[in-house]
């Protein structure tokens, strides 16, 4: 069972990876999907503990645990810039959006046409 949990946590470590090389790369659209491979590792790790009745653990894993909260910081700083990148661009396009607004018509009156008011 041990040797299972080690195979989740590295299948677990390379999502974490891909995660990360997605967001330095700006395709943030792959991480949800990678998120949700790393849950399917996680309820895996979570059962075979279960089914032991303990939480498995040797040096090896022990070892691949410091690894991971090391990229986990990681994740989590590249993250938290990429949500104030994404935020940034959102609100430069809706303040775009809003000046645009400012130089439309209101009122809706063809062009070009004189309109006599003294008839």
């Amino acid at each position: 069972m041990i040797e299972v949990k080690e195979t989740q946590l590295k299948q677990y470590f390379t999502l974490s990876k891909a995660i990360l090389t997605a967001l330095h790369q700006g395709e943030e659209e792959k991480v949800p999907v990678l998120i949700e491979q790393r849950e399917v590792c996680i309820s895996t790790i979570n059962k075979l503990d279960e089914e032991a009745g303990m939480v498995l653990i040797n040096e090896t894993i022990q070892m691949q645990l410091t690894e991971l909260t090391a990229l986990e910081m990681e994740i989590q700083n590249q993250m938290q810039q990429t949500m104030k990148r994404l935020s940034n661009h959102v609100r430069y396009v809706h303040n775009e959006q809003y000046l645009r607004s400012q130089y439309e018509d209101r009122v809706t009156v063809s062009k070009g046409v004189f309109y006599d008011s003294k008839k």
